[in-house]
């Protein structure tokens, strides 16, 4: 398997257990890092972390781009107003002004704050790239990740 769209369970089931203290809403202490779609990633690992197999190879590089990535800036996280039940975590703009990037596939959302642990990971649906231009991610207005709370 390749890059996909997922919560890292460990990450999610130790924050909801109040075991670690994750805050989706802090405006804060959240970064995005770019792989490539060789990385294989494990949603079911124990204590994920950026920096820590198998997110310690194929990090995208090249020019304006710093390992680790950039980082991100939370907007909110609540219910969303277009659509009851369903909860966003909603996320600022992130860029790479005169990046030259090629084969970025999908990105890692970490928490610095929690020794690197990794929270959430998106594909970008095809490697995209950038050649001394600029490299912008904009999430969906709803948020990064939109996640119906009741049964409809």
């Amino acid at each position: 398997m390749a890059v996909s769209d997922g919560w890292f369970v460990d990450t999610f089931v130790k924050a909801l257990a109040n075991t670690i203290a994750l805050d989706l809403s802090s405006a804060s202490g959240f970064k995005i890092a770019m792989f490539t779609n060789s990385v294989v990633p494990n949603f079911s690992q124990t204590n994920p972390a950026y920096g820590s197999s198998p997110w310690d190879a194929n990090e995208v590089s090249g020019t304006g781009y710093s390992a680790g990535g950039a980082t991100l800036s939370v907007t909110s996280f609540a219910e969303l107003v277009s659509t009851p039940g369903k909860a966003g975590w909603k996320l600022g703009t992130v860029s790479w002004a005169d990046s030259t990037i090629t084969g970025a596939q999908g990105g890692l959302i970490y928490a610095t704050g929690l020794s690197n642990r990794c929270v959430l990971l998106r594909n970008f649906g095809q490697p995209y790239a950038t050649q001394g231009g600029l490299f912008e991610i904009t999430f969906h207005s709803d948020g990064v990740w939109r996640q119906g709370l009741v049964s409809s």
